[in-house]
């Protein structure tokens, strides 16, 4: 299918108020209209049957699929054009980052919304595992309910109805997360994406042991709590931030020992020591012997 058959919606129909949120709910029709939009999309089959063309992918859609559409994906949800079946009924959720904190207003992909709440310690997911994305476990009561609860506040628009829809599309992220963290088709991407996070910590210590390195700072930049960060670490090099950045000072002091006639308190510097008695402590726990001795040994 040529470019010029896709239909680009940037949103400025749908978005109202300064709000970019829009919820609505759709029978769909037999005939192609596949688009691409400026905003994210999340779509819930409530009834009937069809296909949803997504990208380069097709599938067959049934009441309790659920979709995840990120940002300029061609995609379009089509009922069967037989009369004898019925229609493809579908909740539709568009928004853009910005709406759940203006803090995302430069964020596009998905990935972005992942990355953001699991920074706010809500949960851990492998975002480089998600893409664009089908959710099937049969018919889901909870996320009925929450789009029903979300059309009536859109289309009724009382006060306040926009801080409610922000609140309820945080509550829909999370359980569709919580729905994605218990897939047996997750685990694998988690772990391979969680073991990626902690290596690139590690060659980040490596390059910076010297320096005072925060736990919030390691964390951010891995997008993960701090504290759910410390048991990754833990678990996957089998020692605490503390005791690995310690073994990196200690074991550059060796070397340092080794090749050059630097005095001990210059080294201890070097290797990130103020206190040149926090250094011998750590380093004859560590090497079974004091920095002296090592020196005159080696």
């Amino acid at each position: 299918m040529t470019n010029n058959l896709i239909y680009h919606d940037t949103g400025e129909k749908l978005f109202q108020n300064g709000n970019s949120i829009f919820i609505n709910y759709i029978t769909e029709n037999p005939e192609p209209h596949l688009h691409v939009h400026d905003f994210i999309e999340i779509s819930y089959v409530a009834s009937g049957s069809g296909i949803h063309i997504l990208g380069d992918k097709q599938y067959d859609v049934n009441k309790g699929d659920l979709f995840l559409i990120n940002y300029h994906i061609p995609h379009e949800f089509r009922s069967f054009a037989s009369s004898d079946r019925e229609p493809l009924k579908v909740y539709n959720c568009v928004f853009k980052p910005d709406f759940i904190d203006v803090n995302l207003i430069d964020y596009k992909d998905f990935k972005d919304v992942i990355h953001y709440l699991s920074f706010r310690s809500i949960f851990s997911l492998a975002p480089d595992s998600m893409g664009d994305l089908k959710l099937s476990e049969g018919e889901n009561p909870a996320f009925e309910d929450i789009y029903h609860k979300m059309l009536k506040e859109f289309t009724e628009k009382e006060d306040g109805y926009a801080e409610i829809l922000r609140v309820y599309l945080i509550e829909f992220l999370i359980k569709i997360f919580r729905s994605l963290k218990n897939s047996p088709n997750n685990k694998t991407g988690m772990i391979t994406h969680h073991a990626s996070l902690i290596e690139q910590s590690i060659q980040y210590l490596k390059q910076n042991y010297n320096v005072t390195v925060k736990l919030s700072d390691l964390a951010s930049r891995s997008f993960l709590s701090p504290t759910y960060y410390c048991k990754l670490f833990k678990d996957y090099t089998g020692l605490t931030i503390s005791e690995y950045v310690q073994r990196l000072r200690i074991e550059e002091a060796c070397h340092l020992l080794k090749t050059t006639d630097s005095k001990i308190i210059v080294i201890a510097q070097q290797v990130g020591y103020s206190d040149i008695k926090h250094f011998n402590e750590v380093f004859k726990r560590l090497t079974g012997t004091t920095p002296s001795a090592y020196k005159k040994s080696h």
